[in-house]
């Protein structure tokens, strides 16, 4: 089962937590230096390495070459949360390496020659963290990782060198959102050493009332010690989300329930609907699942929708290329199959 369609810990506003560690091999040029030869030869290297790791794990493996996807397919990957958008490039060799559960895996020659990645629905950054230390373990006793015994293991950005270790969180903040909360605690989050990302990584907006928390430095910090301190940032930005709603289901439920339902019923309904629309109800859908306001709908049903509504998931979906008012149709009609499967 994917991982967005599981339930995770803190749901009502945590959507999901990810894990990646940068690792690069110490005997072949940083991937920025790699011709296609090069970058190929790292790909077959990396695929041998993690077919032993997932043969010795008696697990299942998905081994995905990105030159053989058309841009759809690739675009549906990264909707996915399974590759970055860096990743839709074509100048060099690139491959997605996954458990067949989909939660743990590898991209090959993104920003480094490893990006070893663990997802999770919910709150669960130490579940993700275990699994992704378990994978590097593993990968690291078929291949030579750079490392540096004062720096630690080296990267292609400076900002990873040391543990080579991102954490982050996806949060819907509705409430903190409208109340223009938002700038103020990135300013915090900033100087804690922590960036504020749109829900789609770097240089995405916030859609959906939805943002990414992550860690900017590693140098000089253990995986520990960066794991916990965007732990407390959550659970206070969560607390801070929590308070918000409780304040508005006092002073004007009847308002929430509105809200809720007009875009439920927007959503069961439609036959046609932009991307834009479709994030900025399914924002008003989730806080109603979140408050109890909405009890005929359930997270996994929501966050696959939320995942799965993108222009490459619904293309993909339709098997064909769509031109927007046609992808606009056949998202509507997606929407409104899962929602109403739930009643």
């Amino acid at each position: 089962m994917s991982w967005y369609l599981e339930q995770g810990a803190e749901a009502d506003v945590v959507v999901s937590s990810r894990v990646r560690l940068a690792r690069n091999l110490s005997d072949t040029h940083f991937p920025w230096r790699l011709t296609a030869a090069e970058a190929g030869a790292v790909t077959d290297r990396v695929q041998d390495a993690f077919s032993t790791v997932a043969e010795t794990s008696g697990r299942g493996l998905i081994n995905v070459p990105l030159e053989s996807l058309d841009d759809i397919n690739k675009l549906a990957l990264a909707e996915r949360r399974l590759i970055s958008r860096n990743m839709l490039k074509d100048d060099l060799p690139r491959s997605l390496l996954l458990f067949s559960d989909e939660k743990s895996g590898v991209l090959v020659n993104e920003e480094d020659h490893l990006r070893i990645q663990s997802m999770r629905a919910g709150f669960a950054l130490e579940a993700a963290l275990k699994e992704a230390d378990e994978l590097e373990a593993a990968l690291q006793k078929e291949l030579p990782f750079a490392y540096d015994d004062k720096l630690g293991y080296l990267t292609t950005c400076p900002t990873n060198t040391g543990t080579g270790l991102r954490v982050s969180v996806m949060l819907h903040l509705p409430l903190l959102m409208r109340n223009n909360l938002l700038k103020q605690l990135s300013k915090q989050l900033a100087q804690a050493g922590y960036t504020v990302r749109g829900a789609a990584g770097e240089g995405s907006e916030a859609i959906c009332d939805m943002i990414q928390i992550s860690n900017q430095v590693t140098l000089g910090f253990t995986e520990a010690e960066i794991v916990k301190g965007l732990i407390q940032l959550s659970q206070e930005l969560v607390s801070q989300e929590r308070k918000h709603r409780l304040l508005l289901q006092q002073e004007d439920p009847l308002g929430l329930e509105d809200e809720v339902y007009r875009a439920y019923g927007l959503l069961k309904s439609a036959r046609r609907i932009s991307y834009d629309e479709a994030m900025s109800n399914l924002s008003s859908v989730r806080l109603g699942i979140a408050t109890a306001v909405l009890d005929e709908l359930d997270y996994q049903s929501w966050q696959q929708v939320f995942i799965e509504c993108g222009a490459g998931s619904i293309q993909l979906r339709a098997g064909q290329e769509l031109n927007q008012n046609q992808i606009a149709e056949q998202r509507a009609q997606f929407i409104r199959e899962i929602f109403n499967k739930q009643n």
